[in-house]
């Protein structure tokens, strides 16, 4: 007969619903390689990835809905978003540079400055809604996208709706919230791809997929900021605290104390899409398209190393504050970019026709010539953003001046008629391989400056040290915060 006892269980052998002892190590190693800057950078880099692949479903799914000049129309858009979405980039580097300095300072209601920007954040756009609105028919002569006014008219909110996005993702990096901040990426991609499918869908088209953009950024926004909340307010006194404090930071003294990076950051963005612009202006209809697909491929190591720089700004930041060496930080960003960009390379070089018309259709193979020349400018251009992205976090900025020259020849080059797709790709690679070796050759062989240090702090502002109303750990209430 059978028994009604229980079967005798080997206290070494795990029950039927618990993990084995090898899957139990296995999760602790990955949870302990996440927590390491390696892991956090790929985390990131992972990230980005996830986020390039949506976007090129998004790029993959509008060009067969708009067509070739619709979607040239919308590249011309994107591309004039994307100059313009680099003062929400340098901002959120400027946010995470001051959070990484205040909370090693003794300031532990960052929140109340992130309060603070979000409000100004939110003011600047409606008043850029309306001055969108009203300027429309002038902003899409501008860009060349005269028969789309209304898709023109909010191309000034988007960049103030990423900029608040920017500054709260700025503050999370400083907090150390890499997982909010990788999520954040992969979520903007989402949300911008569906909110794009259903505005085409009702009939919008090119002003539909543009419009896109800020409501994802605004549905963003509102998440991390109950983020920050969530995790980075310690309860409801401290979040009164934080919302009814002294006043904080305003926006245009944090661009101040950050102008050369807003600089830095702007001349590599124009850098990075003059081309796509110019291109619809300069090009035929229907080259221009093709060639606007082949850019939107090559980028896609531009968005990996944006991911990286993620990491590498606040660690680069923390080590030059503590007198530490940052110099492994680029060291390891530039080999992750290397691992995830040459493999991109290879087949941009191998397969270019089959994949500009796999992903994007017969019709726009005739730039395939120019995907490998902008795959490998692309990753040039993403060795230069890390550059100034390392040299801004250690507090050098020689790189402004050769930045610049480069930028006016390129633009004065590429401005000019008669260039073929493969001519203009081939300006932009040789553009982007003399500021690839100018800016990583500074960062390489230049040591922080001195000012950085938070045990001297010789030359940062008062503010930048300590927020108004904080005073630096180990000053008092009587004694004011020293750099």
């Amino acid at each position: 007969m059978p028994s009604d006892a229980p079967t005798p269980v080997d206290p070494g052998r795990p029950g039927p619903s618990e993990p084995s002892p090898a899957a139990v190590g296995l999760i602790a190693r990955l949870k302990a390689a996440r927590e390491t800057e390696t892991g956090r950078t790929a985390e990131l880099a992972a990230a980005s990835m996830l986020n390039n692949a949506i976007q090129l479903l998004f790029t993959v799914l509008l060009t067969r809905l708009l067509g070739k000049t619709g979607y040239a129309s919308l590249a011309a858009l994107v591309a004039a978003f994307l100059i313009l979405q680099v003062s929400g980039q340098a901002m959120q580097a400027a946010a995470a540079r001051a959070i990484v300095r205040w909370t090693e300072r003794g300031h532990h209601e960052p929140y109340r400055e992130v309060w603070g920007w979000t409000r100004q954040a939110l003011l600047l756009s409606i008043v850029a809604l309306v001055l969108g609105c009203v300027f429309r028919q002038q902003l899409a002569d501008l860009i060349g996208v005269g028969p789309h006014p209304w898709a023109a008219a909010v191309l000034p909110v988007s960049g103030t709706l990423f900029l608040l996005v920017c500054l709260q993702r700025g503050a999370l990096q400083g907090l150390g919230d890499f997982d909010a901040v990788g999520g954040s990426i992969v979520m903007e991609a989402v949300l911008r791809l569906g909110a794009a499918i259903v505005l085409v869908a009702i009939g919008m088209e090119v002003t539909g997929a543009f419009a896109a953009a800020p409501i994802a950024f605004a549905v963003l926004a509102f998440g991390m900021d109950r983020r920050l909340r969530a995790k980075h307010v310690g309860d409801a006194d401290s979040m009164a605290e934080a919302q009814a404090g002294g006043k904080p930071v305003p926006l245009w003294q944090l661009a101040q104390w950050e102008r050369t990076v807003i600089v830095s950051l702007l001349l590599v963005a124009i850098m990075q899409n003059v081309d796509t612009i110019l291109a619809k202006r300069e090009l035929d209809d229907s080259v221009a398209g093709s060639y606007a697909a082949a850019a939107v491929a090559a980028k896609a190591v531009v968005w990996v190393a944006v991911g990286v720089a993620l990491q590498l700004l606040p660690e680069a930041t923390r080590r030059a504050v503590a007198g530490e060496n940052p110099h492994p930080v680029l060291r390891r960003a530039i080999a992750f970019l290397f691992l995830i960009g040459l493999p991109a390379i290879l087949i941009f070089v191998a397969i270019p026709g089959w994949l500009l018309r796999t992903a994007f259709g017969p019709e726009f193979d005739s730039a395939s010539g120019a995907l490998p020349l902008l795959g490998t400018a692309m990753l040039l251009l993403s060795i230069t953003l890390m550059s100034v992205q390392y040299l801004s976090a250690i507090g050098r900025h020689r790189h402004l001046v050769p930045l610049v020259v480069l930028a006016i020849l390129e633009v004065a080059f590429l401005a000019r008629h008669g260039w073929s797709a493969t001519e203009f790709a081939t300006i932009v690679l040789a553009s982007q391989a003399v500021a690839a070796a100018v800016t990583l050759a500074l960062a390489w062989w230049t040591p922080p400056a001195e000012s950085v240090r938070a045990e001297s702090g010789d030359g940062v502002p008062e503010d930048l040290v300590a927020p108004p109303g904080v005073p630096a750990r180990g000053a008092t209430a009587e004694t004011p915060a020293v750099g």
